[in-house]
């Protein structure tokens, strides 16, 4: 049997010879029997089950999904500098085996999930899920495959997912009206490395965190998630403090790409959470709305083809930092609230409205706004309405502007 590595920090096991060990980016990294000298293991299959000698870093020096030669759990790895490293397979299946033993993860595996796109892997990975909840937290590997769902997985506090990237590990959400990932009140949680994906119709939410009785969903981090063809939401979080969503990717869903809402009926709002690199194409409803949320940012995100690309709806202290929306009917929309900033943002193709700022939303800064090749049924480049306090700086229109309201520095 072949056990797989790579894919995730977790998987080594820090006993470098010299103390030290670090991979750079785009290493070549060859695996051996000895921590010096010894007989390389040549028998390795990459992420496409392709026979290999070696496997190479990626450009963060990140290790890919690879198996190693059968019936070896670990191996001393090599990535051309003084010392090498011990790392160990995370697949070997229980507690009672030395791998196990010291990389603390639990695969879906096993308890078992198949992931081949036929079987039903939903009471599998529930079951991974539970278990690590009841060990008080840790960490899920979700090797690479397409693991069908027929219901929502029920994530709890304290239970981070890995998987192999988001193009092979695959949860496959069939009923069209079911979330693929849903918590209540939880916190400390990291999901990276997977893909959510739906029927392209219905109602279900690829990612819903919401809040009922805690103070906030705190600290919860998307990194490298490709979301796609929901009917609902791409991600809703409801109270979301603390926390990161870092190259999520939103494609083709029926509601807003993501959409982060902190109701104003309540002084437990959400907070304190950055959007970065992240990229919604083609969905239904909008690009990202942030209902209610306070001192918060984006920062070089994207939106294609949505009615409107960036909403920001009785927020406080939001701030967008070279961001950009395209073929979208309304660019930036600023609805009440106060303290919004656009600084480098770009309006490209707008069927209506590049940016628009109206509710009587107060304090709304836009440095360096720029309006590109609008479309044809596109109408002004900056709107402002009554009651609104605006103040612009560097602003390039190609429509007219049509202000109302304070305006300072009208261009």
């Amino acid at each position: 049997m072949r056990y797989q590595f790579g894919a995730g920090l977790a998987d080594f096991v820090v006993q470098p010879s010299d103390g030290t060990w670090q991979v750079g980016a785009n290493a070549v990294i060859t695996f051996w029997d000895s921590a010096t000298e010894g007989t390389q293991y040549a028998d390795l299959l990459d992420a496409a089950s392709q026979p290999t000698t070696q496997i190479k870093a990626d450009q963060y020096g990140g290790i890919p999904s690879f198996s190693g030669p059968d019936g070896v759990l670990g191996m001393w790895a090599d990535a051309g500098g003084s010392a090498r490293a011990w790392v160990e397979a995370h697949n070997v299946g229980n507690t009672s085996t030395p791998a196990r033993s010291v990389l603390d993860w639990v695969s879906v595996r096993d308890h078992g999930a198949q992931g081949d796109g036929v079987t039903d892997d939903t009471a599998a990975i529930q079951a991974a899920i539970t278990t690590v909840a009841a060990a008080g937290g840790g960490t899920l590997y979700v090797p690479a495959g397409r693991y069908i769902l027929t219901d929502s997985l029920a994530w709890a506090s304290g239970v981070n997912a890995v998987g192999a990237g988001d193009r092979v590990s695959v949860l496959q959400v069939t009923d069209p009206n079911k979330d693929c990932i849903v918590g209540t009140d939880i916190s400390d949680v990291t999901l990276q490395g997977l893909q959510l994906s739906g029927p392209g119709r219905g109602f279900g939410s690829g990612l819903r965190f919401t809040r009922y009785s805690a103070p906030t969903t705190a600290t919860i981090t998307l990194r490298d998630i490709v979301i796609q063809s929901m009917g609902g939401d791409g991600v809703f979080c409801h109270q979301l403090a603390g926390s990161t969503l870092h190259r999520v990717r939103v494609r083709t869903c029926g509601g807003v790409g993501i959409h982060l809402q902190a109701p104003q009926d309540t002084i437990l709002g959400g907070a304190s959470t950055s959007l970065i690199a992240c990229s919604v194409e083609g969905c239904v409803t909008g690009g990202y709305w942030l209902d209610g949320m306070a001192y918060s940012t984006l920062t070089s995100c994207a939106v294609q083809q949505a009615p409107f690309g960036y909403r920001l709806d009785t927020c406080t202290a939001i701030a967008l930092t070279g961001c950009g929306a395209e073929q979208c009917t309304t660019g930036l929309i600023v609805y009440g609230g106060s303290g919004a900033v656009a600084s480098s943002f770009a309006s490209i193709a707008s069927d209506g409205t590049s940016v628009w700022v109206t509710n009587a939303a107060k304090g709304v800064v836009l440095t360096g706004v720029t309006e590109v090749a609008p479309g044809s049924a596109a109408t002004t480049c900056l709107r402002t309405d009554a009651s609104t306090a605006v103040t612009t700086l560097g602003l390039t229109a190609v429509k007219p502007n049509a202000l109302a309201g304070a305006v300072i520095n009208p261009s």
